[in-house]
């Protein structure tokens, strides 16, 4: 007899709660790297690396809350789905507001130009949505092609930026 949806979620669990101890570990350690350089990072000649640590906390955190989501026990397919958009309309919220506040000239664009700071964001909240209407249909390959795509996307970007902001020099 084939697994429910639920039973395959269940399968996803070990997955979710290693992404989270890597989330939550990088969280860690970006406050170190953001302790070791705070004053270069908080000067007020050097907005770009601030802005690469708000954006590699900023991914951390959704990185942590999708495991987190995915770990809920019994939570059902539904309630995950709207999570996952939730979320989603969270960051779009968030990307439209930092490519306003771009276009009217009150924040540099950080290491990576349009690529990291526009096109990876909107990337990964397609795929929260994807992911979110491909579980409220119980369409485990959601997890597969949406979901884990998004957190190694975030993964990536956030470490990236982590790194560069402990090796940078002020500009």
């Amino acid at each position: 007899m084939p697994l429910t949806f639920d039973q395959q979620i269940v399968l996803w669990q070990p997955f979710f709660t290693t992404v989270a101890t890597v989330a939550a570990t990088l969280v860690g350690l970006l406050f170190v790297s953001l302790s070791i350089n705070r004053e270069k990072i908080a000067a007020a000649s050097n907005r770009v690396l601030l802005r690469l640590a708000e954006r590699s906390f900023s991914d951390f955190i959704i990185v942590l809350l999708v495991a987190l989501f995915f770990l809920i026990p019994a939570e059902g397919r539904r309630p995950l789905a709207f999570e996952l958009l939730a979320l989603a309309a969270f960051r779009l919220r968030r990307l439209v507001v930092l490519i306003m506040a771009n276009f009217r000239g009150g924040r540099p664009t950080a290491v990576g130009g349009l690529l990291m700071e526009y096109l990876l964001p909107a990337f990964t909240i397609l795929g929260l949505v994807a992911s979110g209407i491909g579980i409220y249909q119980e369409n485990i390959l959601a997890v597969y092609y949406c979901t884990v795509p998004v957190i190694a996307i975030l993964l990536v970007r956030a470490s990236r930026n982590a790194w560069l902001l402990l090796i940078m020099e002020s500009q």
